[in-house]
């Protein structure tokens, strides 16, 4: 069968019009939630003080830019020394808690003062003081105290503390559990006629509490130097005071953080000066010690002289060795030959030498012409050559004086010309050596000269300092007060009136999982609905009259019209009905359903099959004979037994299922049971089938095979909506034949109204939604 016929799908405008309905029905509860939460918030308002917006602009200047850096250190040409001043970093001196002590501090704000009113005490401050009080001392329980100072006369005054009371001077320390002060006249004393409450206040919290919320420190724009700093007060007046002195503040511990860093930086260079002093000095000695140690005075000019003498000595050595070079050939000469004629001595710069050379050479030549015309036996040629053989030999004697004398020069010259050659080869090191102590003298000097020239100068920034912010807007607060939003305050409040019901109304509406609603069965499971049972009371009759024009019997009328209508034409002879679970309704729909067939002359018989808890009878007060149980178990016994104790309303057959078994289960798969219900068919025109709740025991499932036809009661806000799985697994595996749905037990209230199952007319009641 196509569900789909029987389900309606309800429209946008209805399902709007069932919300709306829904929460309309209470609209005194609305009307009085909104009446009470607009009062609260009127009342609300009138409890607390306004507080007001105080800021102000403030330009931070980048010293990388400007001189400020210049003057707030000697070394800022250094970049180790730099320290980049940005708004990002400024914001956090701002919000600093010891800045903000400070000036906490100095405007005395360790006092408050409230003058008690109807609905809110108003807070003093500045020019309404009509006292000044000096807090000396206040320990933990002083700060929970409330004292309370009010005028007695010009020159004394009463202080209340919980249910003691003193009078006092003015200007004269008190000393009291807690706390101690001392009361001054202030610029309002004319104005003293009520008393003032006193509010003792822990600074160092206040300023905790500022720099984490209270104070605002924003920049203008991202990564701009320009920052607003702004906070709220109920006192402008003291908001104005607090950031004109925080400014204030901020600028001299700007400027006085650069001098402290100007005078340690000057006492810095006086100890590095006089370290550097000693150091110059002793490094100025040892280049003094090093020169007259290595007999340098000049480097490169005492280098250059030695080059040259070494040259100098090399090239005398030369000669030296040329000449000692013509000794050795001429003594070689003269041992080797006879009395020829001896070579001039060259480069050989003797003159003894040369005169014995010239007159053996001459006594030479005169021999040989001598021989030419004499014999060597001649006593002439015989004297000369006694003459040449004592030449010859002074010769030799002069050629070995000559030698020594050369070696002796040459040996001379070779220690000259290694010395010279020595102090050539040592220059590089002596230089090295030299300029190693002269750098470290350059460096010291040259240090010395930059720590004179920084002291000038940041001696020089100690009178020019100047704080590297400036005020672009100074403070100033908003007329309009920034809490509370009264528009807001009242907004939420008709908002909260309107929200509190509903969200109560949807709430419960939300919690309940009971079924109260038809849709919540045609949606969850998507089972046609047969039709809607309203409410019956007590006092009402349990079986509808067929003369009848209740509700309840023309709503049975409708749900006899829907058999044939609903079910496409199949057969609807055999009707079972069950439910999920006891008291739902089963038993009084399957008596009238009975009689409201049977008052159309149709022949129906009722079959008691809740072999657990049987009903029937009891409420037709019916006695019970003979029943199914009986009919099974007994072959005895017979069918036409069985309705001739049953007739009583008219056309309609009740038959009890007589005694009580064990085993019920495996009773109503009795094959008797089926010859039963075909007997019956032949006989009646309808045959319904009263069976025990399926969501508790499966007995209604074995009779499914003879239905034509299901009907599953679900009795309205008592059965749960998880039960409805129940009713879906049925459907899903079709363990039931054909099955619709009774809403049973409709309640009357006004809400959406239901006509006969939600098809055909209306008649008068209705279905709550809650």
């Amino acid at each position: 069968m196509n569900s789909s016929f029987y389900q309606k799908a309800p429209s946008n405008l209805g399902d709007l019009r069932e919300n709306i309905q829904k929460y309309t029905k209470y609209w005194y509860v609305f009307i009085l939630t909104f009446a009470l939460c607009i009062l609260g918030a009127f009342i609300y308002l009138q409890t607390i003080n306004p507080r007001y917006k105080v800021s102000s602009t403030l330009l931070v200047q980048d010293d990388q830019k400007g001189q400020g850096e210049v003057k707030e250190s000697a070394f800022s040409d250094l970049n180790m020394f730099r320290s980049d001043r940005k708004a990002d970093n400024e914001m956090e001196v701002l919000r600093s808690r010891d800045l903000i002590y400070k000036t906490l501090k100095d405007l005395s704000l360790e006092t408050g003062y409230f003058v008690k009113g109807s609905l809110k005490d108003e807070e003093l401050y500045g020019k309404n003081l009509p006292i000044k009080v000096t807090l000396l001392s206040v320990n933990a329980s002083g700060y929970l105290k409330r004292p309370e100072v009010s005028a007695y006369n010009d020159h004394q005054y009463v202080l209340k503390d919980k249910d003691q009371k003193w009078i006092l001077p003015y200007d004269k320390t008190v000393q009291k559990p807690g706390y101690q002060i001392i009361v001054s006249k202030g610029p309002a004393f004319q104005n003293f006629t009520d008393p003032v409450e006193l509010k003792f206040k822990n600074l160092q919290r206040m300023a905790e509490s500022y720099s984490l919320t209270g104070l605002v420190v924003l920049p203008v724009v991202k990564d701009a130097n320009t920052i607003v700093i702004s906070l709220t007060d109920n006192v402008p007046q003291r908001g104005l005071d607090i950031l004109n002195v925080l400014i204030k503040k901020y600028n001299e511990e700007d400027v006085l953080r650069k001098n402290l860093i100007a005078v340690n930086t000057i006492n810095f260079i006086d100890k590095r000066l006089h370290a550097l002093n000693k150091d110059l000095t002793g490094v100025e000695h040892d280049v003094e010690n090093y020169k007259q140690d290595n007999m340098v005075t000049d480097v490169n000019t005492d280098a250059q002289m030695n080059v040259a003498k070494s040259g100098e000595y090399g090239q005398m050595l030369s000669n030296t060795n040329s000449q000692l070079n013509v000794v050795s050939s001429l003594e070689k000469y003269l041992q080797n030959s006879s009395l020829n004629v001896v070579p001039s001595a060259l480069n050989i710069n003797n003159a003894t030498l040369a005169d014995l050379t010239a007159k053996y050479n001459a006594t030479q030549q005169e021999r040989a012409k001598m021989l030419r015309t004499s014999e060597e036996s001649n006593p002439l040629v015989q004297n000369l050559t006694a003459q040449l053989v004592s030449l010859k030999s002074n010769i030799q004697e002069n050629l070995q004086n000559i030698k020594k004398g050369l070696q002796i020069e040459r040996n001379s010259q070779q220690a000259m010309s290694s010395r010279f050659n020595s102090k050539v080869r040592s220059v590089p090191a002596v230089e090295r050596g030299l300029l190693e102590r002269t750098r470290e003298q350059s460096v010291k000097s040259g240090l010395y000269r930059y720590l004179l020239q920084k002291r000038e100068e940041t001696t020089l920034s100690l009178s020019a300092t100047v704080p590297t912010s400036q005020t672009i807007d100074k403070p100033a607060y908003n007329s309009v007060p920034v809490s509370p939003k009264t528009e807001l305050i009242y907004l939420c409040a008709s908002f909260a009136g309107l929200l509190i019901p509903g969200a109560f109304i949807y709430g419960r509406s939300l919690l309940n999982n009971k079924i109260r609603d038809i849709k919540d069965i045609e949606l969850l499971t998507g089972v046609p609905v047969l039709g809607v049972l309203n409410h019956v009371n007590k006092n009402e009759a349990a079986l509808i009259d067929h003369n009848s024009r209740s509700t309840i019997t023309e709503l049975f009328r409708y749900i006899r019209s829907n058999l044939n209508f609903m079910n496409n034409g199949l057969p609807d002879q055999v009707m079972l009905v069950t439910s999920c679970m006891k008291s739902e309704g089963k038993t009084f729909f399957s008596v009238n359903l009975g009689l409201t067939l049977a008052s159309v002359n149709k022949r129906v018989v009722l079959l008691e099959f809740d072999m657990r808890e049987p009903q029937l009878l009891q409420r037709l007060h019916l006695d019970s004979k003979i029943g199914i149980t009986d009919y099974l178990l007994n072959p005895d016994v017979t069918i036409d037994e069985l309705l001739s104790n049953s007739r009583k309303y008219h056309d309609l057959i009740v038959v009890d299922c007589g005694p009580i078994t064990t085993n019920p289960s495996e009773l109503m798969m009795h094959p008797k049971i089926g010859k039963l219900i075909e007997e019956l068919k032949r006989r009646f025109d309808y045959v319904i089938i009263d069976t025990a709740p399926v969501g508790q025991v499966a007995d209604a499932f074995s009779l499914s095979a003879y239905t034509d036809l299901s009907i599953y009661l679900i009795r309205y806000n008592y059965t749960d909506k998880l039960q409805l799985n129940i009713l879906k697994d049925i459907l899903y595996y079709k363990k039931l034949t054909n099955p619709m749905v009774v809403f049973n037990d409709a309640k009357v209230e006004p809400s959406n109204t239901y006509g006969y199952g939600g098809f055909g007319y209306g008649y008068g009641f209705e279905v709550s939604k809650n």
